[in-house]
């Protein structure tokens, strides 16, 4: 098997890229958040306070688990090495003490390098989805969002979306009603602030957060969304990210006057204190995760036999059948699952991860992280097949770390993740059984 840092990965070309992402992302500070007219003065688009981490402790023992340690002085040169840089760039300020995660995705469709290459770089914005990096089965990676840590992107997990505080027909309505109970003065403060702070957006965001806001229900906005494709691209998004920064405004100073009367003032007070968990927790998650796209083909989706496929294509609507009709293998003799260049990708993403947060990420799947530890939020299986254990042992070979260092979930392959399947397998789909446990 290859080695997956010997190949002729031209990571050089493509790392200055991403520094001046890491640069853009710390030129934000995590208490922001507001919207409607873009402010024009240089005072309201000046950039909050940069947050950085102190420097990583002289010493570090190395002999603690990856995940519950910094990174060392000896690990940052090596990994800054790896990367083709002269030094490593000090690490970046995460809001949180536990691992960032470092989530993993398969396409279901087989994207080509033009395809991805065409779509916009975005760094803090509501526009296009989650992801920050594709990786394509061959060559380069391909950065969308070359931050890789920021609270302002969409989501791509139903974890990041809080669905196991509250699900979208419990949030959305209380997120609704809370914008509607505040003052012009409220949303208009919030609003201007969260458009100073976003780098990419259209000039019509606000129109775009208000019909979201003013829409009867989601089916309703739903609706005028299929209706209008790209037309209000970002809408929803920027509008949960206000009215979660107005709660956390109201929840902060209770007794200021955020509603549009005093008599409303404790309604309000009272539907952010229900919002109160999502709320804490929503930008904390988005802010300490970046998700990673592994180009697959489309296959069968996560069914496994010609019987399940059939019983799904009689009702699922034209659009999303399986074109195939059958169960359909991701890997066979003569084409892996995923390639060598895919799992030397994903080892220097890790590490430049790592690198850039000043700790080791925790490695999981889409479908642990909705699915597993007691969690029933999501119906992803991807990454299909990736093999953990191979991409484990290319960043301990690296690092000189142990054989069998863990750098996220336990490596347990299967279609059960509430019984503590990490990694989706069938060994009919993968063309095989699955790699054994560490």
């Amino acid at each position: 098997m290859t080695h997956p840092f010997n190949s002729s990965f031209r990571w050089r070309r493509t790392w200055p890229l991403v520094i001046v992402g890491l640069v853009l992302g710390l030129a934000l500070d995590l208490a922001v958040f507001k919207l409607l007219p873009i402010p024009r003065s240089p005072q309201e688009l000046a950039a909050p306070t940069v947050q950085v981490s102190p420097a990583p402790p002289a010493e570090v023992d190395e002999s603690l688990p990856p995940l519950e340690r910094p990174l060392s002085e000896r690990e940052r040169y090596l990994i800054a090495a790896t990367l083709g840089l002269t030094a490593p760039p000090a690490p970046q300020g995460l809001p949180s003490k536990t691992p960032p995660l470092m989530i993993l995705h398969d396409t279901a469709g087989e994207l080509s390098r033009a395809e991805l290459s065409a779509r916009p770089r975005y760094t803090h914005s509501p526009l296009g989805d989650g992801i920050a990096v594709y990786l394509p089965r061959e060559g380069e990676p391909i950065f969308t969002r070359p931050a890789l840590f920021t609270p302002y992107r969409p989501t791509a997990t139903a974890y990041e979306r809080g669905f196991d505080i509250l699900t979208e027909p419990q949030r959305n309505p209380l997120l609704r009603q809370a914008w509607r109970l505040a003052s012009d003065r409220a949303r208009q403060a919030v609003s201007r602030q969260l458009l100073g702070v976003l780098q990419e957006k259209p000039e019509d965001l606000a129109n775009r957060m208000a019909l979201w806001f003013n829409a009867k229900s989601d089916s309703a906005f739903n609706r005028y969304l299929a209706s209008h494709p790209g037309e209000i691209d970002g809408g929803k998004t920027a509008g949960i990210w206000a009215s979660a920064d107005l709660c956390r405004r109201v929840l902060k100073n209770p007794e200021q006057p955020w509603a549009d009367s005093p008599a409303r003032q404790q309604e309000l007070l009272q539907t952010c204190q229900k919002l109160q968990p999502w709320v804490e927790a929503s930008r904390l998650r988005l802010h300490t995760a970046f998700n990673v796209e592994l180009v697959q083909k489309e296959g069968s989706d996560c069914f496994v036999s010609d019987a399940q496929v059939r019983a799904y294509n009689q009702v699922a609507d034209p659009a999303h059948r399986i074109a195939k009709g059958r169960a359909v293998p991701l890997q066979s003799a003569d084409r892996p699952a995923y390639t060598d260049s895919q799992y030397e990708g994903l080892a220097k993403l890790y590490l430049l991860g790592a690198l850039t947060a000043g700790r080791f990420p925790q490695i999981v799947t889409h479908y642990w992280l909705d699915q597993g530890e007691g969690r029933a939020i999501g119906t992803h299986c991807d990454p299909r097949g990736v093999d953990l254990n191979r991409l484990y042992g290319a960043v301990a070979s690296t690092l000189n770390h142990p054989a069998g260092t863990l750098y996220g979930s336990q490596p347990r392959y299967g279609q059960n993740p509430q019984a503590g399947d990490t990694v989706w397998w069938s060994d009919f789909i993968m063309g095989g059984p699955a790699p054994g446990a560490l």
